[in-house]
């Protein structure tokens, strides 16, 4: 049979089971919209982790604490640290040898560091010869601006 056929074969609903029916799917409706709300509050969602979380780090068999679990996570975590302050330090190196290169850079003060500041103090103390002076407009409109730049 088709599906018109059945519904041809079927009794037209009264407006009063239809509106139960509406009823009834309202009541399931709300009743899961409650169900999940109560599922997702975060006070819920956060036992769930908590529970996970110990799950992994506490046997629940026997209430014994995991050590090579824990063991495993504390040497991880003391990698990751190791390998991040090795890092810094490497960078910190590199750009301290940038440094050394570079005669001036302008640089807010609040952004030197002390150990910055000593090795600008080394490479100025270390350039070679007088700087050259800033050009300005001043300079520019009396022609007094360098056309090049020669070593003595």
């Amino acid at each position: 049979m088709s599906p018109k056929q059945d519904d041809k074969d079927q009794k037209p609903r009264s407006k009063a089971q239809i509106q139960s029916d509406m009823a009834e799917t309202r009541e399931r409706l709300v009743a899961n919209i409650n169900r999940l709300k109560a599922e997702t509050a975060p006070p819920v969602l956060i036992a769930k982790v908590k529970a996970k979380v110990a799950g992994v780090f506490i046997n629940m068999e026997t209430g014994e604490v995991r050590r090579e679990r824990v063991a495993a996570v504390a040497v991880t975590v003391v990698g990751l640290v190791v390998v991040r302050r090795g890092l810094k330090a490497r960078s910190r190196r590199r750009e301290l040898e940038r440094l050394r290169e570079v005669v001036w850079v302008p640089v807010p003060r609040s952004a030197v560091t002390p150990e910055v500041a000593r090795v600008a103090r080394t490479a100025a103390e270390l350039a070679p010869g007088p700087a050259t002076p800033p050009v300005t407009t001043a300079s520019l409109a009396t022609g007094q601006v360098p056309l090049a730049i020669t070593e003595s």
